[in-house]
């Protein structure tokens, strides 16, 4: 990983150091750009105007013409700003020494002219030169304005040197070889101007393509780990659709990777060492990799591949596996070792889809149904799977409508004192009545609603309506004792800081006292998180509430914990209690007295539930249970037939 890190940067630098030889160095719009460019105009031009000083004061001495002596001293002079303008580049002050050089260049020509009116073709050059040198460092106005005043600057020397009269006594040789070499310097500048403007440009140029590729690669991949991104890989997937289609003979595959358990790391070891174990996922993925294939990172720890010209459909699976036997070797990061698997969808040469999206789509769905499969496997996509996927969404969306609309009901399941075979509750059993399926148990939308939240609204309103209605039985039968109602409470709801407070409100509410509602929890539920289910059962159970365990011995058991918590009674299984019958010998029947005694010596009561035969009856009695529920004494009914069977008083011998 190290080593990758370390070629890639050499590869930047040596990008970066044929760029600055090309341009310079530098970018063109830098400070540093700047002072050598100016640097290395003054560096020209010092040394040429002085020299011209120079060459006018010896031919001054010779001819003693005032003329010169005046050229001389004005070209001496203006060597000499340009030295002040040059100690202004090396303090940066760029605009300062431009200022001064295009002052200079004009006032000198605007004086000159009238000295020497012959040098009027080399003078008409100047403000070309002022405009030339100011280009790169005056700003859109300024530059509007020097322009302006370099074009007035022109007219006004051509007005002078066409109507100024000029006579010298210096000799023809002297006048023409001055005029001769003061253009050709004039040219020169102008040439060293352009050439500097022609590097600037091209440098400027190399930035922008540069800048345009880097963008371009931001934009087409992940910056951690260097693969092509979700963009990139659709617009090769589409590729790859295309191929297809016009030859039939190339088949593809595209595999979904999703990380099991990778937030335990986030979580644990923190981002840093999250990202630098995501970035060798991907460099061993690639190794699995022929050069024709593309790997991607779609976003946090999913990836992707995209596999083309596969000989068989098996190679598709041949190389899943093999991403997983790669990722089985742990990973040392910053002296912690880390083992990490894949939950990997596999779609095989897709013909039948239009749009990439759709296979990215249902590459997920398999890669789902390989996590709910236990993970660290790999599954191919099928048909079944995109109308489960499709029914789910349409359920929940029912859901979530069902929620909106109230369509629950509550059924009511008879709870029986086993002893005395009469009625002392019941169990309030949500039902969905969906407008257009009917009737739907809560097997079919409990799990879904427990996932997507719902379970929190559905569950208050249950409980609602169950304490509600059995409020109104206490006062309608007030010689049934005990009589109260039991509802299943889910992991998601015990978890929640304030569902205590909604139980107290809800008893206020309807005036039933704690001592007539019970809470059935599962073990796996207290168990998922002991500290906050034990401060929920306190709060619950200082209201009053009776709390059941409700499937024992089917879940998680810590006996040695349980009896830490505020229970009541254990709620023996119906698989337990299914195969007690004669039919099977009654093989559940020194399981089933086990937990009875278990819970005598805890001091809680026993309620069995799934009694569907006398047979199952007997033994539960024989056995010591105190309660039990089933198909035997009444399937769940709505809130009127329950109130029939309590009016009814019936008993159960």
């Amino acid at each position: 990983m190290v080593s990758k890190t370390n070629k890639g940067g050499e590869k930047v630098f040596k990008l970066r150091t044929r760029l600055d030889e090309f341009s310079g160095g530098d970018p063109a719009d830098s400070p540093r750009a700047q002072s050598k460019q100016l640097r290395q105009f003054l560096r020209w031009f010092i040394p040429l105007v002085l020299g011209f000083g120079v060459i006018e004061g010896v031919a001054f001495l010779l001819f003693r013409e005032t003329s010169i002596g005046i050229l001389s001293a004005i070209l001496v002079g203006l060597g000499c700003l340009m030295v002040v303008a040059w100690a202004q580049v090396k303090r940066e002050k760029y605009r300062q020494a431009v200022t001064l050089i295009c002052a200079s260049f004009l006032i000198a020509a605007l004086v000159i002219v009238p000295i020497r009116p012959e040098l009027l073709s080399t003078l008409t050059v100047a403000p070309l030169v002022v405009v030339a040198v100011a280009l790169p460092y005056a700003s859109g106005h300024s530059l509007k304005l020097l322009t302006i005043g370099a074009w007035l600057t022109a007219t006004v020397i051509a007005v002078l040197g066409e109507t100024i009269p000029y006579s010298t006594t210096v000799s023809q040789w002297h006048e023409s070889s001055f005029r001769v070499a003061s253009l050709s310097m004039a040219v020169a500048v102008v040439m060293l101007l352009l050439w500097q403007f022609k590097t600037r440009l091209m440098a400027t140029l190399a930035e922008a393509r540069e800048a345009k590729e880097k963008l371009h690669h931001e934009a087409t991949h992940d910056p951690l780990t260097g693969l092509p991104n979700r963009m990139l890989f659709m617009d090769n997937l589409a590729q790859a659709m295309e191929h297809s289609l016009r030859d039939s003979s190339r088949s593809y595959a595209l595999l979904f990777l999703d990380l099991d358990r990778f937030k335990n790391v986030n979580d644990s070891l923190g981002h840093g060492i999250g990202d630098l174990l995501l970035v060798g996922i991907a460099r061993r993925i690639k190794e699995c990799m022929r050069p024709s294939d593309t790997v991607a990172r779609l976003s946090g720890d999913e990836f992707v591949v995209l596999l083309e010209d596969l000989s068989t459909h098996a190679d598709a699976a041949s190389v899943a596996e093999r991403i997983q036997g790669r990722l089985q070797t742990p990973f040392k990061i910053y002296g912690h070792e880390l083992f990490t698997t894949a939950s990997i969808g596999v779609v095989v040469n897709p013909t039948d889809y239009e749009e990439p999206e759709e296979i990215l789509r249902d590459a997920d769905t398999a890669m789902y149904r390989a996590k709910d499969g236990g993970k660290a496997r790999h599954v191919v996509f099928d048909r079944a799977m995109r109308t489960r996927a499709v029914s789910l969404l349409r359920l929940e969306t029912d859901l979530r409508r069902a929620v909106e609309f109230d369509e629950f009901v509550v059924y009511f399941q008879p709870i029986v004192h086993l002893p005395s075979g009469r009625i002392s509750g019941f169990e309030a059993l949500v039902r969905w009545q969906h407008p257009e399926r009917g009737m739907i148990p809560p097997a079919d939308f409990i799990p879904l609603a427990e996932e997507t939240g719902l379970i929190n609204h559905i569950g208050i309103s249950v409980l609602r309506d169950a304490c509600r209605q059995m409020a109104r039985w206490r006062g309608r039968f007030p010689d049934f004792r005990p009589l109260g109602v039991s509802v299943n409470l889910s992991a998601a709801q015990l978890i929640r800081p304030d569902f205590p407070d909604h139980v107290s409100r809800i008893l206020d509410e309807t005036g039933l006292a704690g001592r007539d509602l019970t809470l059935e929890i599962t073990e796996s539920a207290i168990m998922r998180d002991e500290e906050v289910a034990a401060e929920a059962l306190s709060r619950l159970t200082a209201l009053g509430v009776k709390l059941h365990v409700d499937d024992f011995g089917t879940g998680y058991s810590s006996l040695g914990r349980l009896n830490e918590y505020p229970v009541d009674a254990l709620k023996i299984d119906r698989s337990f209690v299914r195969r007690m019958s004669a039919e099977t010998s009654g093989e559940n029947t020194e399981i089933v007295e086990t937990i009875i005694t278990l819970a005598r010596q805890l001091g809680m009561d026993v309620v069995s539930e799934g009694i569907e035969t006398t047979d199952q009856l007997d033994r539960l009695r024989e056995a010591g249970c105190d309660y039990g529920q089933g198909y035997f004494f009444s399937r769940p009914i709505p809130a009127e037939a329950a109130e029939s069977l309590l009016a009814a008083d019936r008993v159960w011998r």
